[in-house]
């Protein structure tokens, strides 16, 4: 970590923030595309600004057979990503646009949450779900109680 990223990480700390892992994994039919898309996906997260990456470890690109019915050979590359993140909104956010594959709160073990911040997520959940239904691709059917 070099001597920036450590200050805004020690800020980060006195401030409360959470920290997280994440791995992020992609798979692709070209190794150069799935290097370049991991990178750019990572950077992409630097930009969040109630967030903060530290730590950015990328493993080696790695053929897969037959990864998916009818892909006979495709590229796959993780990357653990360690970062810190303001708030639960921010995690949630970041849970949703940057998708990773898996996610650990290494700190704190213990989260108080006021109620403007759940309404925030829920709100947050559910303008996704708006959009995916918008979308034709699913949502939720109300149905009312004995056909009423």
């Amino acid at each position: 970590m070099d001597a920036d990223t450590e200050e805004k990480f020690a800020e980060c700390k006195e401030q409360k923030w959470m920290e997280v892992e994440m791995c992020f994994e992609v798979l692709g039919m070209g190794e150069d595309v799935v290097k370049a898309s991991l990178e750019e996906h990572i950077q992409k997260l630097k930009q969040v600004k109630t967030a903060l990456v530290y730590s950015a470890e990328m493993g080696e690109v790695e053929e897969v057979e037959k990864p998916m019915k009818d892909v006979e050979k495709a590229y796959s590359q993780i990357a653990e990503v360690g970062i810190m993140v303001k708030d639960l909104k921010t995690l949630i956010a970041i849970s949703i646009s940057y998708g990773p594959s898996s996610i650990e709160v290494i700190e704190p073990s213990k989260l108080e949450v006021n109620a403007g911040e759940v309404q925030d997520v829920a709100n947050m959940v559910s303008g996704i779900i708006h959009q995916i239904a918008s979308a034709g691709l699913g949502g939720i059917v109300a149905t009312p109680k004995n056909g009423r």
